[in-house]
């Protein structure tokens, strides 16, 4: 092995497929660095990280399950979800969006939420699959949430007074779709 150049210099934990566009940039950043492509992905890894985490530190991305501009009470049956950034830091709410799956709403709707890079859902009542699929997706789901208009929500969630209750819609290992919601329930059921 004398005079072969080593390749990694540190474990960097790597667990998404590369587009093959990606590779090829690689490949020729690489070459045109006389590095080897490892070394080359290796930095694209941690770059892509440490953007993440001064990202993460920043701006915090949530969703609420939405219907007439508030929290629904039943995550599979919302009109839409709102996708809000947040600064927790500064306590500021920055964007508010809502938006439809192209697939449309459904309790499988999590891994589009996902997609749109969402770490935190608060709900009202969700049920197993969708609570099993956030966690696979590594979101924190806060249910029992009250159905209170989307910017009181915000609001309460940064100033640490939100107070959520009990899931209305998850037992434990139930999948259920029916729930009980308060007099107050926006949801189409």
């Amino acid at each position: 092995m004398a005079g072969r150049k080593k390749t990694c210099l540190k474990k960097v934990p790597f667990n998404r497929r590369i587009n093959e566009n990606i590779l090829n940039i690689l490949r020729d950043y690489a070459k045109s660095h006389n590095i080897t492509e490892t070394e080359a992905l290796e930095s694209a890894i941690l770059l892509q990280t440490n953007i993440e985490k001064l990202k993460g530190d920043k701006i915090m991305k949530l969703c609420i399950p939405t219907s007439e501009g508030r929290l629904c009470g039943h995550f599979g049956h919302c009109d839409s979800f709102t996708i809000a950034d947040v600064d927790p830091v500064k306590k500021e709410i920055l964007n508010i969006e809502e938006k439809v799956p192209d697939e449309g709403i459904s309790c499988q709707s999590a891994n589009w939420i996902a997609s749109q890079g969402v770490s935190k859902v608060l709900a009202g009542g969700m049920g197993a699959r969708p609570m099993m699929s956030f966690m696979q997706n590594g979101i924190e789901v806060v249910a029992g949430c009250p159905e209170l208009p989307i910017r009181e929500i915000l609001e309460k969630y940064l100033s640490n007074t939100l107070e959520p209750g009990e899931n209305s819609c998850g037992s434990e290992g139930s999948d259920h779709h029916h729930c009980h919601h308060s007099e107050n329930h926006h949801c189409h059921e």
